[in-house]
């Protein structure tokens, strides 16, 4: 599996509008998939590839939470490369940028997604209203 930084807005786009990815997404965007546009300053965007399929996309950006990340892989190829995925993704975050520190909120509501987030390294932090503060510290 290779993980590359992408700037490549249209496939990033592409991603998060997967139907299955935009259910979830759209639970707490307020516009419509036609308007959607990802975010471009202070946003990093990991793409991993399987020879020439896309796995998933890893999102780092500033919050006040800290370095807060998200993770989207597509869904049929998340039984098989989801937990590789993420090992990569945060191993090019150590070895890639100055961060020391990743955040996740998960809704409670998704307990295999709090699981995951587990298996991967981080803990509970906490909550925030109906959220899940999880950490991975380098």
């Amino acid at each position: 599996m290779i993980i590359e930084r992408s700037y490549d807005y249209p496939l990033i786009r592409m991603i998060m509008t997967e139907p299955q990815i935009w259910f979830e997404i759209s639970q707490n965007y307020t516009g419509d998939i036609e308007d959607f546009k990802p975010e471009v300053d202070n946003y990093v965007y990991l793409i991993g590839y399987d020879k020439m399929n896309v796995i998933g996309l890893f999102i780092i950006h500033k919050s006040e939470h800290g370095y807060q990340c998200h993770v989207q892989v597509i869904p049929e190829r998340r039984k098989k490369h989801a937990a590789e995925f993420g090992q990569k993704v945060i191993q090019w975050t150590w070895d890639n940028t100055d961060i020391n520190k990743l955040t996740a909120l998960i809704p409670f509501k998704f307990k295999n997604v709090i699981s995951f987030a587990e298996s991967q390294g981080f803990k509970i932090a906490g909550s925030i209203d109906d959220d899940c503060v999880m950490n991975i510290e380098r």
